[in-house]
């Protein structure tokens, strides 16, 4: 048997035109139910009083008394197969709007009349479920779709509100459990999704320095994921806290030939374990196989350090300017200024300074990475992207002040 809980009332809100629009097909509704049953009865006191009360909610919803219109008609209107679907509409529209409490009384008294189908009930349920998790009651939540679950109504439905439950409340563990009965139950590939939460996982177990279970984690995390590049790059970080540099090195690798799009989160680190592995002469051969892969400016900008440092300024200037070019950068433009700062011309000097302020200026406040899915911008990158709640979808922005 499911618990329903009562919410104590909140101010109402500004009506909107599609409340009114439902208000005036409830009204009808009711109005048409009146006329029927009093076509071939004569009207007894009950009735009458039935008829005052819709005439009442009708009059205040034509002066635009939206909520008292509301309270009449929810008291008027019995749920039944008839109107149950304007019941569902109602509680639906007032969660949109916020009114939560409005929500989860509709969608209640929904669940508590007789003579309702086992499948609107359940949908009751889940829409109830849905009203507790906007207002933040998370545990009433779970507890609802469980028993979905465990009745098989709605499942994928149900699961998918767990996930998101168990993703809010951070516990990885259920949400793996609830992540594999989706993909059995939906059909749906999960593994990208299972292999990041075994990932931050494993992250957790680093941080509690527990090594060993932090690779158990990450074997997991291939097996349901097997293009993982998070689990490369934490398989890359452990390997150099080894200073095992060979090992990271490949991790490195296999992160960057999974993802081409990871590359200006990986490259400075990889850089540095392949001078720590001693393969320092393999770094401009490299660079070069990177530059023409990803079009980039990072490596770019690493391969002009290069020739500045083997060829002198002209050389990585020629190259530099090369590119920009062909990928205009203003992340570029910024380094050659940087790069000729130092050349004594007073007034020359005086004019890149001015330059180079304004370059730095317009990269400051620029987005660094955009979810694929949702457009969601920031400095940062996530794996989890904060509006969409989708998992790996966050890039490089590229073009002329991104990558």
């Amino acid at each position: 048997m499911v618990t329903v809980w009562e919410i104590p009332d909140r101010p109402p809100k500004m009506p909107d035109w599609g409340i009114s629009l439902l208000m005036l097909t409830l009204a009808v509704a009711i109005g048409w139910l009146i006329g029927n049953s009093g076509a071939s009865q004569r009207q007894t006191n009950p009735e009458k009083k039935f008829r005052s009360h819709y005439f009442r909610g009708l009059n205040y919803l034509l002066n635009e008394q939206q909520d008292k219109a509301i309270e009449v008609f929810l008291r008027l209107a019995e749920v039944n197969q008839d109107t149950v679907e304007t019941h569902y509409a109602l509680g639906n529209l007032f969660r949109r709007r916020g009114e939560v409490d409005r929500a989860i009384r509709c969608h209640q008294n929904i669940i508590a009349k007789p003579g309702l189908t086992e499948r609107q009930r359940t949908r009751a349920l889940l829409e109830l479920g849905e009203d507790y998790m906007r207002a933040g009651l998370l545990d009433r939540a779970e507890r609802l779709f469980s028993e979905l679950v465990e009745n098989d109504a709605h499942t994928p439905s149900a699961l998918r509100h767990l996930l998101d439950i168990y993703q809010q409340e951070k516990d990885w563990q259920k949400a793996i459990v609830v992540a594999q009965q989706l993909a059995r139950a939906d059909s749906r590939s999960m593994g990208h999704i299972i292999g990041n939460y075994y990932c931050v996982l494993a992250e957790e177990s680093i941080k509690q320095e527990d090594p060993e279970q932090a690779m158990s984690l990450l074997r997991q995390a291939r097996q349901s994921h097997p293009g993982s590049v998070r689990a490369s790059l934490i398989e890359a970080r452990m390997a150099e806290q080894r200073q095992e540099w060979e090992l990271a090195a490949s991790a490195y690798m296999r992160a960057y030939e999974t993802n081409l799009e990871c590359l200006p989160e990986v490259l400075p680190a990889m850089l540095q374990v392949f001078a720590a592995a001693g393969r320092e002469q393999e770094i401009p051969e490299l660079l070069d196989r990177l530059v023409n892969e990803t079009h980039g400016i990072t490596p770019v900008i690493e391969r002009t350090k290069i020739y500045q440092q083997c060829q002198g300024r002209e050389a990585a200037a020629e190259f530099l300017v090369a590119h920009l070019r062909r990928h205009p950068s203003v992340r570029g433009l910024e380094y050659l200024i940087d790069m000729n700062s130092d050349v004594s011309i007073s007034k020359d000097s005086e004019n890149r300074e001015v330059l180079l302020e304004l370059t730095r200026q317009l990269l400051k406040n620029q987005p660094v990475y955009r979810c694929t899915q949702c457009g969601f911008s920031g400095q940062q990158h996530q794996w989890h992207c904060p509006s969409c709640k989708n998992w790996d979808t966050t890039c490089r922005i590229r073009g002329v002040t991104g990558e």
